[in-house]
């Protein structure tokens, strides 16, 4: 016992001859240094120095810095083993992925991956209604629902199985598995010989991730911060991309105005889009390795500071520039005091420890405790988004995600089959034409899963990663999914082709030209959000209106 408490003590006096000595120097350096000379202003009454540590406080808060290092130093002494202790207790808890022999932890896992898995309780009703005979209204609205949870739990799949196989073909992964839906519907309708379901669909699939998608970013995203910030580079690289893909519809269009014959039109078409669908699936590759591999750089994500100054609102931007003009009056030449340095005590803090101390202590000013609370609201929301970015964590083995994703994509692929043959009779019964089916209500099949992970990850300020969703995957569509459908189309002898109605062709040339002008400076806000949804919502109503009887599809030529 006596042992004990002499250390309290010594530790104690310690503390207070550090304390002590670090004022005394502060003090006798101020002593000693030369008054700071003190500007005038035209009021002719002295300015205070724009050094930020002035006075003998400076003293004070070198002191707690040297008491605080101490503690933690002596706390280090006694336990040395502490922090090893709690790495190997983090470890312990670190989830250990499910392997291909727990299936019912693989279960668990990715039906807990997200809320929107609750409607997987229809995906057995949805598999069940075709061979109850149940009406075509309901197999199409039951198998609707039960494909939106199937698409969320195959990009989990895909990104878990990504994971495990490095940046190259992890990025290939889910560039190919990105559009999973969409890819197993269009296939199905091809081979039923839904042209025009396959064609509006695909389209739909674009405009409803630049205008529904990247609108609902850019809006709740912005509601939520002043402005958003994300790579320019990346940007210029995807308008490109979709003008490019602009240029193969535009052509097959403007071949059809020539004054030709019919079945000359028709063979030169199919044979214009079957070449072009050749050079776009060119491009999608490079496009593909410029990504992964030659200029990875391009597509990195905005740093947290620019993206947490840019999110600022403007109120709290001026405060701190308002409090230093409002002393900044008159002449603005100041000689700056310069820090006391402070000697360390034997057994204290270092001299650069308690200069540190002074440099991130200084004590409030009266009128900066408004810039102090801005402050610290944006420290909170950079600890939270420093949190938010965390590596992702493995949750499943190699083997057991490609089970997974084998298992979802053949329950996908029967409940589309189940929805496809339903769209007639939905048609029928609804008075709806199928340009409106494929270029509203389809798209919203296989974008529901992205729709909800991009809103949320704008929501936190990380547009990049939102628009990458939102653009890539309409990039994926226009540069992979319909070029493939048109080459399986030929293989299959389908007269599937890119060539779409000129209304249709208009729609997508002002959808990606006003998309173009919104993401080419690198910012975006919650008025350009709102003028995309409205411009989704002009375009829902166009086609909801287009005539029934009315064919857009390459058949009609």
């Amino acid at each position: 016992m006596p042992n004990i408490f002499n250390r309290l003590r010594g530790d104690s006096n310690a503390k207070l001859s550090l304390h002590s000595t670090a004022q005394g120097a502060a003090e006798g350096a101020a002593a000693t240094s030369p008054s700071p000379v003190m500007p005038r202003t035209s009021t002719g009454t002295s300015q205070r120095p724009s050094s930020k540590y002035w006075g003998p406080r400076a003293a004070t808060y070198a002191s707690n810095a040297a008491r605080k290092s101490m503690d933690r130093r002596h706390s280090d002494q006694r336990n040395p083993s502490e922090q090893e202790a709690g790495l190997v207790a983090k470890e312990q808890h670190k989830m250990e992925p499910a392997g291909i022999k727990q299936p019912w932890l693989i279960i668990r896992r990715a039906v807990l991956s997200s809320w929107i898995n609750l409607l997987l309780l229809l995906v057995p009703v949805g598999i069940a209604s075709h061979p109850a005979k149940f009406p075509d209204v309901a197999i199409f609205l039951i198998n609707f629902f039960a494909i939106i949870p199937l698409a969320k739990i195959l990009g989990y799949a895909t990104e878990q199985l990504a994971l495990h196989l490095g940046d190259a073909l992890g990025g290939l992964l889910n560039a190919t598995f990105g559009n999973a839906v969409e890819l197993l519907v269009g296939i199905l309708a091809l081979v039923k010989g839904e042209i025009e379901i396959v064609q509006t669909s695909l389209v739909g699939s674009v405009l409803s991730n630049l205008l529904l998608v990247g609108g609902c970013c850019f809006f709740f995203g912005g509601l939520k911060n002043n402005e958003q910030v994300f790579s320019a580079h990346a940007a210029q690289s995807y308008g490109s991309l979709l003008a490019m893909a602009i240029l193969a519809t535009l052509l097959p269009a403007a071949y059809n105005s020539l004054n030709a014959k019919d079945a000359e039109l028709k063979s030169g078409t199919l044979t214009l889009s079957h070449v072009t669908a050749i050079f776009l699936l060119v491009i999608y590759i490079a496009y593909l390795f410029f990504q992964l591999k030659t200029h990875s750089a391009l597509f990195m994500t905005v740093s947290l500071e620019e993206r947490i100054e840019a999110a600022k609102k403007p109120e709290k931007k001026n405060k701190s520039a308002v409090s230093v003009d409002s002393n900044a009056v008159g002449d603005t030449t100041t000689v700056p005091t310069p820090a006391p340095a402070v000697t360390p005590s034997t057994g204290g803090a270092s001299a650069a420890e308690i200069n540190a101390a002074l440099e991130h202590g200084e004590p409030k000013e009266a009128g900066a405790s408004a810039d102090a609370d801005a402050d610290a609201g944006a420290d909170a929301q950079e600890e939270e988004q420093q949190q938010d970015e965390d590596e992702e964590e493995i949750e499943l083995t190699a083997w057991a995600a490609a089970l997974l994703l084998a298992v979802v994509t053949g329950l996908t692929g029967v409940c589309a089959e189940f929805l496809v043959d339903s769209i007639d009779g939905l048609t029928d019964k609804w008075n709806l034409s199928p340009s409106f089916v494929g270029m509203i209500l389809l798209p919203i099949v296989g974008n529901a899963a992205e729709h909800v992970t991009a809103v949320t990850v704008a929501i936190r300020n990380k547009m990049d990663l939102a628009l990458g969703v939102a653009v890539g995957s309409s990039i994926q569509i226009a540069l992979f999914v319909m070029p493939f459908l048109c080459i399986l189309g030929w293989i299959i002898k389908e007269p599937m082709t890119i060539y779409f109605s000129p209304f249709t062709t208009v729609v997508l040339f002002i959808t990606v030209l006003l998309v173009n002008y919104i993401i080419g400076d690198g910012r975006t806000n919650w008025l350009e959000g709102l003028m995309l949804l409205m411009a989704y919502v002009i375009i829902g109503v166009a086609y909801f209106l287009y005539p029934k009887d009315m064919d857009t599809s390459s058949t009609a030529l």
